[in-house]
């Protein structure tokens, strides 16, 4: 025990100090605090830990540990269960108020279904290990939370850096119809600095997508609306073409920006059908896919999914535009594009004169199989229809990100807000799962759809 350590009374069992990092090869940037009313505990744990690259904090009363949490920001706590003052589920829920991303360990001798739940439900506890514990399993413990306390911190840092940009964009808002070309010089020098920023961190990917996403939001809600709508179609319909991740990424992120180029137009020509603008205002309209592919010409991951937005009002016959193409020669993705579009824009009455119901739009744009659409996308769409339309099934329950536990087991693959597959059917979630659909639930601004099983429907199977 060094200078910096109380003594231990003789009227009391408190013991508390600072071990610091003994092994100066190996600098440290992490701090552990060990919690346990036991001083012989404390002693087995300081040494098992003597030669890593931490500073060992210690201490048996579970109030100080408290405070010292406060104070010194641990990057991992270790703590024994059942202490005389207070559990190990208190302290954790008394850190967790103060340093919401530090790894939690409980050890104990008394373990019970109960309070394990509890440890993890209130507690927030990452790992529970009963004692005697093996060294090898606790110093990977200890390491893998360390990671992800690291991930925790940064991300934090990110979230906090991108809600400041947010902001500042959302300021700029007032003026934007009336300075709409400057206003898109400004989207192209944060998409630049944004594209930058992804290429270090796949987080800041999706908060540029985020960020054009909130100018659809800001200009308007319907369109921002439709935008997720044509998207999440467009993603289950090219995964019923078994196209690659790679491309219903693409397509996905495509569909939520293909409108990006109606920012600058007026109410009257958005949302009035087609048929009954004036030339003008259909000329206006016809530029927005060109619009919104220029918008993404400075960056070099954005190349095919621009190609996607210009080409998503061809015709399979080749009377569309901007360019007239044909068949498939049209980008696969701007075909599926095209369908889910249409099919929303009939519904909402931009199409044609009157709303039609989703039956009617469907059965709209399968008359027109082979002239306006791709044969095989329209073959498609009844599959896709019905998954997109799907809800939970009697075995299932449908979480957020937020409500996703540990040991859950997730009843449907998960495709995440990148186009990317995050899980599959019957995977068991575990601690990295979860803070990884946080973090991109966080990022993304929206509650996830996560289909897991129920606890009974487990129990049944097995």
């Amino acid at each position: 025990m060094n200078s910096t350590q109380k003594p231990e009374s003789k009227s009391s069992p408190l013991i508390h100090g600072f071990t610091g990092n003994i092994n100066p090869n190996k600098p440290s940037k992490h701090k552990i605090l060990f919690v346990d009313d036991d001083s012989n505990i404390i002693n087995a744990l300081r040494k098992v830990f003597r030669l890593e690259p931490y500073d060992i904090l210690f201490t048996t009363d579970p109030r100080e540990a408290i405070s010292i949490a406060r104070r010194e920001k641990p990057s991992v706590v270790i703590s024994d269960m059942q202490m005389p003052s207070l559990s190990g589920v208190d302290v954790f829920q008394a850190i967790s108020e103060t340093s919401p991303n530090t790894g939690k360990i409980i050890l104990t001798g008394h373990a019970d279904t109960d309070s394990a739940i509890d440890a993890i439900n209130l507690g927030q506890v990452d790992r529970f290990m009963n004692k005697p514990w093996d060294e090898g399993e606790l110093k990977r413990a200890v390491n893998n939370l360390i990671e992800i306390y690291q991930i925790r911190v940064e991300n934090e840092q990110l979230n906090q850096s991108l809600v400041e940009k947010v902001h500042e964009l959302e300021h700029f808002q007032n003026e934007l119809e009336s300075k709409i070309e400057e206003r898109l010089d400004e989207i192209r020098q944060v998409n630049s600095l944004l594209d930058q920023s992804r290429k270090e961190i796949k987080l800041q990917y999706l908060s540029a997508i985020r960020v054009f996403s909130n100018f659809l939001e800001l200009r308007s809600p319907a369109i921002a609306s439709h935008s997720r709508l044509v998207a999440d179609l467009s993603r289950i319909l090219a995964q019923q073409l078994a196209l690659d991740e790679g491309e219903i990424q693409q397509i996905y992120i495509a569909g939520l920006l293909h409108d990006i180029g109606k920012i600058g137009l007026p109410d009257h020509t958005l949302f009035t059908p087609f048929t009954s603008l004036d030339g003008e205002s259909q000329t206006a309209l016809l530029k927005h896919p060109v619009r919104a592919q220029t918008v993404f010409l400075s960056l070099p991951d954005m190349g095919e999914i621009s190609k996607i937005i210009r080409h998503h009002h061809e015709r399979y016959d080749g009377h569309g535009f901007p360019d007239g193409l044909i068949g498939a020669n049209i980008p696969v993705g701007s075909r599926i594009l095209a369908v889910a579009e249409d099919l929303d824009e009939l519904q909402q009455g931009w199409l044609a004169d009157r709303k039609l119901t989703l039956k009617e739009a469907a059965k709209f744009v399968s008359n027109s199989s082979g002239r306006r659409y791709d044969p095989e996308v329209i073959r498609a769409l009844p599959k896709a229809l019905e998954e997109y339309a799907s809800t939970p099934l009697p075995n299932e329950k449908l979480v957020s990100a937020q409500g996703l536990k540990i040991g859950a087991v997730l009843s449907r693959n998960f495709t995440g807000p990148d186009g990317y597959l995050w899980g599959t059917k019957d995977q068991v979630v575990n601690g990295r799962m979860v803070t990884k659909f946080r973090d991109g639930e966080s990022v993304i601004g929206v509650a996830m759809k996560i289909y897991i099983f129920k606890p009974q429907a487990l129990s049944n199977n097995s």
